[in-house]
């Protein structure tokens, strides 16, 4: 399939880690979307425990003369401060905002993070987070071709999706390859002229497709579509978005039978 395939619609940016035995995996990288909310969740736990500590000086009748005040206020802002370092740490790169979202920081040379990896990304969150109101962080995320903010440059790493969205579900394939393929009658037996990065582009349209129908989503459905026909050769004609859905989605289960 040429090249022009690829360019149908926007992919989910990726990026590629080397592990410690030198094996390269290929990950998505978490959206500029997912990172802002995975803030708004940590944001909204840290003000639920602001409060928490605020009624305990309030219903205790605590004033700046009483010991206890200084306790509890320092308590409370040695939270807000380290929160994210201290979580991040604990959840192995993981807030409980990004554990939400269902995604982690991770180093991009594949080594495990140690305490300095999160420590200098932490260390200018005051920068590029908060004294610009997370709008440095968020424009080069968007423009870095590995979604670093500049936490995550200094530090070498990034912030990806645990489980990406358009790969093959193991069950998928183990169901799949119940069937004989000298019994089971194929629709489309040239189906493995596609390649896998093919397969995964159609996976993940159809993805998009059903979380986001939206007139953007189904025009790309359609381009996809005169595609997949134009290489398989075939001069069919789908009058339902139904129908195109079926269709991409039968073609990439007999390419799993016929490749697998």
């Amino acid at each position: 399939m040429n090249e022009n395939f690829y360019k149908i619609v926007v992919e989910m940016q990726q990026v590629e880690i080397n592990t410690s035995q030198n094996v390269k995996i290929e990950y998505q990288l978490a959206s500029v979307g997912q990172r802002i909310f995975a803030f708004l969740i940590d944001l909204a736990i840290l003000i639920v425990v602001f409060f928490i500590f605020y009624l305990a000086i309030v219903f205790n009748n605590l004033d700046d003369q009483d010991l206890m005040y200084y306790v509890i206020s320092l308590l409370l802002l040695i939270w807000i401060w380290f929160y994210t370092l201290g979580s991040e740490i604990i959840g192995n790169g993981q807030t409980i905002g990004k554990l939400a979202l269902g995604i982690k920081v991770v180093k991009l040379n594949g080594d495990e993070m140690e305490f300095y990896d999160y420590f200098s990304r932490w260390s200018v969150r005051l920068f590029d987070v908060y004294f610009s109101v997370g709008t440095l962080a968020m424009l080069l995320i968007a423009s870095n071709k590995n979604g670093q903010r500049l936490g995550d440059i200094i530090s070498g790493t990034t912030v990806i999706k645990k489980r990406n969205d358009y790969t093959f579900r193991l069950r998928d394939i183990l169901d799949l390859n119940m069937k004989n393929k000298d019994d089971y009658q194929f629709e489309y037996p040239n189906a493995n002229i596609l390649n896998e990065k093919d397969v995964i582009l159609i996976k993940n349209t159809l993805f998009r497709l059903k979380q986001y129908n939206n007139a953007s989503h189904s025009q790309a459905l359609n381009e996809l579509l005169d595609k997949v026909l134009e290489t398989l050769d075939l001069d069919l004609r789908f009058y339902t978005e139904d129908q195109k859905v079926r269709f991409l989605n039968k073609v990439v289960s007999e390419y799993i039978i016929l490749t697998r």
